[in-house]
């Protein structure tokens, strides 16, 4: 049994190791970096031209970054409510919206409801350097009941709500943060829409959800908490910077192609030692001999 499992395992590592199988994975990964970045591409070009529409349609004025924030608000909600009306319970099942389910998914058919306005309108604000955050409210004692996008101004973080068009107004008219409405449920719940849903009522909050891969995700909170602190770790947002996965995997790839190149350019050296030091010299430079003294006799060792 011993021998038959070293056999065997020799017998795929050849296959693994073989030209022809080194031939295709290089291939297949240069296929794939193809792909992901035209689709990264073609992603970043989309919002870079909503990006801009925002901005032809926001005054020059001192509430600019207000101004941009509204309208990128009510844009996420222009575009996904009229998409929303064609998609609506009609599935899409395909391996490039079910597995990767780019932003690009969200924006065309808003299939994801709250989550899909939240995408877009977080990827939107990426685009136009405004800091954002994705929140996942809880509803009825579950976190993610009510997906949301809080975005940095000079004054603070502010709370907007992509699938009903709805920020918040303080007293003095700026606009509100997602603690002052959840202090204050009372006083803003006056300022929804009337088809709201009434059991969003801004109870708590959460960025990311650190349990969803157990022992990788604690882990990976553990040490942003030693690198930037407990308060920035809980409040970081995880999906806010994994929205562009095209691009996320167009470096993984590029990652793997790299060992594999070192793989195989190693292989050559090691295949091709002797033709290379022929060639090459410097390739593998030769060990100076040493010198071993014996009494009153002295011979070279190599």
């Amino acid at each position: 049994m011993k021998s038959f499992r070293k056999s065997f395992a020799k017998s795929v590592g050849k296959t693994f190791t073989s030209r022809y199988t080194l031939v295709f994975v290089n291939g297949f990964l240069l296929a794939s970096l193809l792909y992901f970045y035209s689709e990264d591409s073609y992603e970043k070009k989309l919002f870079e031209a909503l990006a801009s529409y925002v901005k032809d349609e926001t005054p020059r004025t001192k509430n600019n970054e207000e101004a941009l924030l509204l309208n990128s608000l009510h844009l996420t909600y222009s575009l996904g409510k009229n998409r929303a009306g064609i998609f609506a319970n009609k599935e899409i099942n395909t391996l490039k919206a079910s597995l990767i389910h780019p932003v690009t998914y969200d924006l065309m058919t808003t299939n994801g409801a709250c989550g899909s306005y939240a995408y877009i309108l977080s990827r939107l604000l990426n685009e136009l350097k405004i800091p954002n955050r994705i929140a996942q409210m809880k509803v009825d004692g579950l976190y993610g009941g009510h997906i949301l996008v809080e975005a940095k101004m000079a004054k603070g973080w502010v709370v907007l709500d992509g699938s009903y068009d709805l920020y918040f107004k303080r007293a003095n008219g700026s606009l509100a943060s997602f603690d002052d409405v959840k202090n204050n449920w009372d006083y803003y719940k006056s300022q929804v829409p009337a088809d709201y849903n009434y059991h969003y009522a801004y109870n708590d909050v959460r960025y990311t959800n650190w349990d969803k891969i157990p022992v990788v995700m604690p882990v990976i909170k553990g040490f942003l908490t030693l690198a930037v602190g407990k308060e920035i770790a809980n409040n970081f947002s995880f999906r806010t910077y994994a929205l562009r996965k095209f691009h996320i995997l167009f470096e993984a790839t590029i990652f793997i192609y790299l060992l594999i190149f070192l793989f195989i350019f190693r292989r050559y050296l090691q295949t091709n030692r002797e033709k290379l030091t022929r060639f090459l010299p410097f390739t593998f430079p030769r060990r100076k001999p040493l010198l071993v003294i014996s009494g009153n006799a002295e011979r070279k060792v190599a």
